[in-house]
C-alpha cells in the first residue's frame, strides 16, 4: 500500500513524534513496570502511523498500551511504547487527517450504518477508534438500538486491548467480545494502514489459503503483535433488550456441590446471565481477638442473574447510581484491606465477610429490577489497585462441562485448605480477595482463549481468583501458584485443558509459555496449527515479529519460559497489639438493627454489625476498616467492642472513640 498522506500531514505527525520521551510505564494495578526508551500518545491515525514508522524505521520494538489492564509483561518494551488512549472521538478536534485540507475523514468520528446480515437480521455496523473505552462505547451503542449482548464489568477498558486480548463478558448463549468485531484497520511496521472485514481481504494476503472470514479470525484476537489497533468496526444486532437483575446469596453447596453438578447447570440454564463470586472464608466465629473461620463449604456465595427483557427500565436514577457502584464501598476500603492482610493474615475471613456483606446490604433487593444493558452491565466502576488477578478458561462438554467446573472449584478450595491447615505452605490464605466465574459460548478467533471449531457445542467458563499485592502477599501467592500448578498437586486449572486470560498474571504459573505452545501448536490432522496460521499472517506483516513481538509473546509462540517479576506494593508499618486491648461498652439499643440492611452512618463514617460472628468494623474517615470483635450480654444489652487489629491512622482508643460517635456520644 503506498503512502498517501501530504506533506503537511507528515509534518504535523512528526512535531508530535518528536516529543515522544522516556517515560517510566505501570500497568494499571502497579505490578508491572517498564521504562521505554520512546514514549508517544498520537492523537489520530496521521501521528499513530507516524509513530510507528519511525520506531520501525529505527529498527525498535513497537508494543502499544490503552489504561494498560493487564497483570502480566504484554505491554513491556525497552523501544517504544504507543498509548492510543487518546484516539477516542472526544479526540476529534486534535485530528490532523483532513483539517489540513486533504482528502478523507477525520479518523476519529464514530461512523454507523444498518445492514441485513446473512441470517436475515438487521444489524449496526458501528466504527470507532480503538482507544475508545469499553463503557463509552456500551452507551453509544445502546443509543442506536443495538445494545452489546455481552460486556465485561469495567467501563474504562480500551475496546483496542479487550478485543485485541479476546477478553469476555458473560453469557451461557454469548461470544467474546472479539465475535461481535465485523472489521478492524492495523498499522503495519512502515505505517501502512491494513484494513480487514470479514467480507474482504486486503492486498497482500489473497495467497494464505484464508478466506476473509478466516483471516479475520485470525487478526480478530492478536495480542498487539500485528501492528497497533487503530479502529475497530463492530457488527451488534438492531435488536434493543434490557436486562432483568436478579441478585441470589446461597451457600457454597447449592451451587457447587461435590456429589451433584447438576445444581450448577440449573443455576446456568434458568438464566441468560450468570456471575459467582467466592470470598473466601466468609464463614466465621470470632474467638476472642480471632477470626475461625467454619470451611469453604459452609461460606455463602453472591450469584448475580441477568435475563434479557423487553420489559421497561424500572429502577430510578438513584438506584442505578448505587448499581453501577456495587464495589464502591470495597473499593473505597480495598487499598487499606491489603496491608492489614499483609501484616496481620488472621484478618482474611472477617474481610471476606465484610466483603460480601457489603455487596448484600447494597443489592439484596427482594423483587426483580430492570436495567439497560450498559447499567447492569458495567457494575465496576470503582477498583482500587494492588491486587493481582489470574484467570483460566475452562471447556465445558454436556453434562460433564458442569461436573469440571465443580471440580475446578474444588481443586482450588481444597489446595488452599492444606495451606490454612499449616501442613504445606507458611500463609494461611493464599487466596485472600475472591474467585469469580463467568460463562460463555465459545469463540472461532484463532487466539481465542475461549476457541472452539466452528459448529461447536462447547462453553466457556472463565474462572479466576484474584489475591491483595501488598509486602509478602506477592511472594506468597507466586508461590502458591507455583505448587497449584505443579505435577504433583494435579497441574492446578491447566487440568482442564484451557487457555488462560491473555490479560491475567499468567508468569506465576509454572511451565506457562511451554503450555500454551503446546495447545496453540496442537495440529488437527494435516490442517495447519492454530498456532501456524497465526504465525503466517504475522510473518506477512511483521517478518519474524521484528517490530511488534516483545519477549513476552515469544514464550508462547516459540515455547520457551521467560521470565517475569511481579511488583507489589510496599509492606506497612502498623503498631503492636497490646497485652489489654482496648475495649468499650455501649447499650444494643443504640444499634438500629441487630441485623442491619444498611451500615449506621456518623460524620461520614459507616459501622457495620455482624451479632452472629461476634464482630463489628468501622470504615473510619481514611477509607480504612477497623476491625473489632463483639460481645453482647443479652443480661445487660450490653455490647462489649474490642479492637481486634490495628490501624495504621488511629490509636487503639480512637478507634472506639469513633463507635462512640454512632451510640450518640462525643469522641473522648
Amino acid at each position: 500500500m503506498t503512502d498517501d498522506r501530504t506533506s503537511n500531514e507528515i509534518e504535523a505527525a512528526d512535531a508530535t513524534v518528536a516529543a515522544t520521551r522516556a517515560t517510566p510505564q505501570t500497568n494499571w494495578s502497579d505490578t508491572v513496570t517498564f521504562t521505554p526508551a520512546t514514549y508517544a500518545e498520537p492523537r489520530c491515525l496521521t501521528e499513530l502511523r507516524e509513530v510507528v514508522r519511525l520506531a520501525h524505521a529505527a529498527r525498535r520494538q513497537v508494543r502499544a498500551r490503552g489504561s494498560g489492564h493487564s497483570w502480566n509483561d504484554a505491554i513491556v518494551t525497552a523501544d517504544c511504547s504507543v498509548n492510543t488512549g487518546k484516539l477516542t472521538p472526544a479526540n476529534k478536534h486534535a485530528c490532523v487527517c483532513n483539517t489540513l485540507g486533504t482528502a478523507g475523514r477525520n479518523c476519529m468520528e464514530v461512523t454507523d450504518e444498518l445492514v441485513t446480515g446473512a441470517d436475515g437480521r438487521k444489524y449496526r455496523r458501528i466504527g470507532v477508534p480503538a482507544g475508545m473505552c469499553q463503557g463509552d462505547f456500551a452507551n453509544l451503542a445502546q443509543r442506536l438500538g443495538a445494545p452489546l449482548p455481552t460486556q465485561g464489568p469495567a467501563p474504562d477498558i480500551t475496546l483496542s486491548g479487550f478485543v485485541a486480548n479476546g477478553c469476555h463478558g458473560t453469557g451461557w448463549s454469548e461470544p467474546t467480545i472479539a465475535e461481535l468485531v465485523y472489521g478492524l484497520d492495523l498499522v503495519a511496521p512502515d505505517g501502512r494502514v491494513l484494513s480487514f472485514t470479514a467480507d474482504s481481504i486486503p492486498p497482500g494476503f489473497e495467497d494464505l489459503g484464508l478466506g476473509a472470514a478466516e483471516l479475520m479470525n485470525v487478526v480478530r484476537v492478536n495480542q498487539g503483535a500485528l501492528g497497533v489497533l487503530a479502529r475497530i468496526v463492530f457488527q451488534l444486532p438492531a435488536e434493543p433488550f434490557n436486562l432483568r437483575v436478579t441478585n441470589h446469596f446461597v451457600p457454597v453447596t447449592d451451587v457447587f456441590d461435590r456429589a451433584d453438578p447438576s445444581k450448577l447447570k440449573a443455576w446456568l440454564e434458568k438464566y441468560d446471565y450468570v456471575e459467582i463470586f467466592w470470598f473466601p472464608y466468609n464463614d466465621y466465629k470470632m474467638h476472642w481477638l480471632t477470626p475461625v473461620p467454619a470451611g469453604p463449604e459452609k461460606d455463602t456465595l453472591w450469584v448475580m442473574c441477568f435475563d434479557r427483557t423487553s420489559d421497561p427500565v424500572s429502577a430510578d436514577a438513584g438506584f442505578v447510581e448505587l448499581w453501577n457502584d456495587v464495589f464502591g464501598v470495597l473499593a473505597l476500603a480495598g487499598g487499606a484491606i491489603g496491608p492489614l492482610v499483609d501484616a496481620h493474615p488472621k484478618v482474611v475471613p472477617a474481610m471476606s465477610s465484610f466483603a460480601l456483606k457489603t455487596m448484600k446490604w447494597k443489592n439484596h433487593f427482594s423483587d426483580p429490577v430492570v436495567l439497560t444493558p450498559p447499567d447492569a452491565f458495567l457494575y465496576q466502576k470503582h477498583y482500587f489497585r494492588h491486587f493481582l488477578d489470574l484467570e483460566f478458561t475452562m471447556p465445558m462438554q454436556g453434562d460433564q462441562g458442569f461436573a469440571d467446573i465443580v471440580a475446578a472449584f474444588y481443586q482450588l478450595v481444597d489446595r488452599m485448605e492444606a495451606w490454612r491447615s499449616g501442613s504445606e505452605g507458611n500463609m494461611p490464605y493464599p487466596i485472600n480477595l475472591n474467585a469469580h466465574a463467568r460463562f460463555v459460548r465459545n469463540s472461532q478467533a484463532t487466539l481465542s482463549p475461549a476457541y472452539a471449531p466452528a459448529g461447536s457445542s462447547q462453553h466457556t467458563c472463565y474462572f479466576e481468583y484474584l489475591s491483595y499485592s501488598h509486602g509478602s502477599l506477592t511472594k506468597t501467592y507466586d508461590a502458591f501458584n507455583g505448587e497449584f500448578y505443579s505435577e504433583a498437586h494435579g497441574l492446578g486449572w491447566k487440568k482442564w485443558g484451557g487457555l488462560p486470560n491473555w490479560g491475567k498474571d499468567l508468569g506465576s504459573v509454572p511451565g506457562i509459555d511451554e503450555y500454551v505452545h503446546a495447545i496453540l501448536a496442537a495440529k488437527p490432522g494435516a490442517a495447519p496449527s492454530r498456532l501456524e496460521q497465526f504465525l503466517a499472517v504475522r510473518d506477512r506483516i511483521d517478518p519474524d515479529g521484528a517490530t511488534f513481538t516483545n519477549a513476552y509473546l515469544r514464550g508462547f509462540f516459540l515455547g520457551r519460559a521467560t521470565s517475569h517479576v511481579l511488583r507489589g506494593a510496599p509492606a506497612s508499618s502498623y503498631p503492636e497489639m497490646p497485652a489489654q486491648p482496648a475495649r468499650r461498652s455501649f447499650s444494643l439499643a443504640n444499634v438500629a438493627h441487630t441485623s442491619p440492611n444498611e451500615p449506621m452512618r456518623a460524620q461520614g463514617m459507616e459501622l457495620y454489625h455482624d451479632l452472629a460472628a461476634g464482630a463489628a468494623f468501622l470504615v473510619n474517615e481514611h477509607g480504612e476498616v477497623n476491625l473489632l470483635a463483639l460481645e453482647h450480654d443479652p443480661a445487660t444489652g450490653a455490647l462489649h467492642y474490642t479492637v481486634a487489629a490495628p490501624s495504621r491512622h488511629l490509636g487503639f482508643e480512637e478507634i472506639l472513640d469513633r463507635v462512640a460517635l454512632f451510640h450518640g456520644r462525643p469522641a473522648a
